[in-house]
């Protein structure tokens, strides 16, 4: 365990054994707290089997929450970030033991483990000795064998006979049975293992010893996402999967192929009621058959991705949905009308951040019909639950008091309290808005655009390569492609002598930054200004609008608060990877990160300097 937690420091930036001994920040240091802008991205589910009003959640970014009234509010687990950095591809309880909760956990850049809890996710403690050092996707329990589990990885199927002290490697003589996805064992059968992998599925009639050839009726190049006994009828197994549905009635031998109705062929998850009904989430909704399959109707919105269904047979008309981004959804009817259940999830990708006057705006991406714009007018403390809905938002920025958004399919501006695309730029992606407060500049994949006259954009000359970066700063545009850093002017375009030539630029105050993966710089506005490294291999940094802490130096071992003052860095103790802070700002002697999955993370900033007069640029976005 100990080795395999150095090899994941290396990779992962945060360390294995976090998974069951989670850090615990100190009670003197002032602490990052979520702001409650609820949404998640819900990847398993699964109720206590002897009591439906006890239901749990795990998430993209690690999170496991635990509601005890059937789905509709949420609290933390445990500790609130119990795998920091992992995925909770699976949570499930233990047939033959059904106090304890199992959870397949898989990283986005590798690594994997098993872990158990006997608590309901209050305390962890790791399964993994004899597992290889990849993801491990999902886990199957064998009723009637205490002990005895199936562990999906990307090599292949792994078994355990002792709880997850050893493992073995059950598909060695099948090389091709490779990042495994789902699994199932046959509760009326339980030596017969079916193992759905990226491309198809494969079964074993002999606990793993032995895997047969891809399972007949399923299309090759079908990934398998869930399997789903129908438990009245012993034999019949529905699979969700990349092309639609599959049923089997004689335990796998022999599949069919279901799609009429299903709008959208990517199903990844699947759900069969007492009264016969199956429901399959697709990327875009959920869908309901009552004719045993043969035909499908759509019955949810078509924004909601649905990642997990979870249905206790004690309260079958109670139906509780995990979503992609836009967190839990809940229907008390038997699936005819659904609604939003997600207080207390905070497990929403907060992309860009910015002050009008008072309000703090909240760019959440990737939360489906809840993606857009929030607004506080009270710091975070408090949301007024209204958003403005938007394509994915790459930037915001604030202009002669206006907001503007920078989208993946235009540029808005907001005019009262709605939003309007500007007809000039069209769908471009917009991917950087810069202003000092007297200019407006968008940038594009492959140029720039001004506000002219606070009414209408114009594009600007631009001779180089695709722009990666630009800062308004001494009356001058400055700009960066891959080769180089230039000064433009109304009359003039100049080349500047660079550390790092294609590096990216922000506005800091009145100073320049010039930031790569070989360091920072500061430089003032000037033709003849001089490079001033304050950092040394950086990962990104962000500004945060404030002129004593001009920005959030991301490194690969954490982030740091730059204070110009001292002209020294302050660590910040987050209690997440590091990598995932998208954006930053400082206000009223507050941080606010926005984060990739840990959502909007606020803490005060003790010792500040008496906040300079408020700057209506400030903003901050993941660029």
């Amino acid at each position: 365990m100990q080795a395999k937690a150095l090899r994941l420091l290396a990779v992962l930036a945060t360390v294995a054994v976090v998974a069951v001994m989670p850090r615990v920040a100190s009670a003197a240091e002032p602490g990052f707290l979520p702001a409650p802008i609820w949404g998640a991205d819900i990847r398993t589910l699964a109720f206590s089997p002897d009591d439906p009003a006890v239901v749990l959640a795990g998430t993209s970014a690690g999170q496991v929450y635990l509601s005890r009234n059937g789905g509709a509010t949420w609290e933390n687990a445990g500790a609130a970030l119990p795998f920091p950095g992992w995925v909770v591809g699976a949570l499930r309880f233990d047939p033959n033991r059904p106090s304890r909760l199992w959870t397949a956990l898989w990283g986005v850049w590798g690594s994997g483990q098993v872990a158990f809890s006997d608590d309901l996710g209050r305390t962890w403690a790791a399964a993994s000795h004899g597992l290889p050092d990849e993801p491990v996707y999902t886990i199957a329990l064998v009723p009637g064998r205490e002990g005895h589990l199936y562990a999906a990885t990307r090599s292949g199927v792994w078994g355990t006979e002792d709880g997850g002290g050893s493992w073995r490697r059950l598909t060695a003589a099948l090389p091709e049975v490779q990042k495994v996805t789902s699994l199932f064992v046959d509760p009326s059968l339980p030596d017969t293992v079916i193992a759905g992998t990226w491309r198809q599925a494969y079964r074993s009639d002999d606990g793993g010893r032995t895997w047969g050839a891809p399972l007949e009726g399923m299309v090759l190049d079908t990934e398998v996402f869930s399997l789903t006994p129908i438990a009245d009828r012993p034999g019949e197994i529905w699979a969700s999967t990349c092309g639609w549905v599959y049923q089997t009635v004689d335990h796998g031998s022999h599949w069919q192929r279901f799609k009429q109705g299903l709008d959208e062929r990517r199903t990844t998850s699947f759900a069969a009621l007492p009264d016969g009904r199956l429901l399959a989430g697709t990327v875009s909704g959920l869908y309901a058959s009552t004719d045993g399959g043969r035909s499908w109707a759509r019955k949810s919105d078509p924004a909601l991705s649905i990642l997990a269904i979870a249905v206790h047979p004690k309260r079958p008309e109670r139906i509780v949905l995990g979503t992609e981004g836009s967190g839990v959804w809940i229907s008390n009817d038997g699936g005819e009308h659904f609604q939003r259940a997600s207080e207390g999830l905070t497990n929403t990708r907060i992309w860009a951040l910015a002050f009008v006057g008072p309000e703090l705006l909240a760019a959440v991406d990737h939360a489906g019909p809840i993606s857009g714009i929030h607004g506080s007018s009270d710091g975070g403390r408090t949301w007024n639950g209204l958003f403005a809905p938007l394509p994915t938002v790459l930037d915001l920025a604030v202009y002669q008091g206006r907001a503007y958004a920078g989208t993946d399919r235009g540029l808005y501006q907001r005019l009262g309290q709605d939003w309007h695309r500007m007809a000039e730029l069209g769908e471009q992606r917009i991917e950087q808005l810069a202003t000092d407060g007297r200019a407006l500049v968008a940038r594009t994949a492959t140029g720039f655009w001004e506000l002219k006259n606070g009414e209408i954009f114009v594009p600007l000359p631009w001779k180089h390569g695709a722009p990666r970066s630009a800062a308004l700063l001494g009356g001058a545009l400055w700009a960066s492609d891959a080769q180089g850093v230039y000064r433009l002017t109304a009359a003039a375009n100049h080349t500047i002598a660079a550390p790092a030539p294609g590096g990216r630029l922000d506005r800091l105050g009145d100073r320049l930054l010039l930031w790569s993966a070989s360091g920072a710089w500061l430089r003032g506005g000037g033709l003849d200004g001089e490079w001033t490294e304050i950092a040394e291999k950086p990962t990104r940094v962000l500004p945060t609008g404030d002129a004593r802490y001009p920005a959030v130096v991301l490194e690969a071992d954490g982030a740091k608060l730059y204070d110009r003052a001292a002209r020294a860095f302050r660590p910040l103790d987050v209690p997440f990877p590091a990598r995932d802070i998208a954006a930053a700002l400082v206000r009223g002697g507050r941080l606010f990160l926005g984060t990739s999955g840990y959502g909007l993370q606020i803490r005060d900033l003790p010792e500040l300097l008496p906040p300079a007069a408020a700057d209506e640029t400030t903003s901050s976005s993941n660029r």
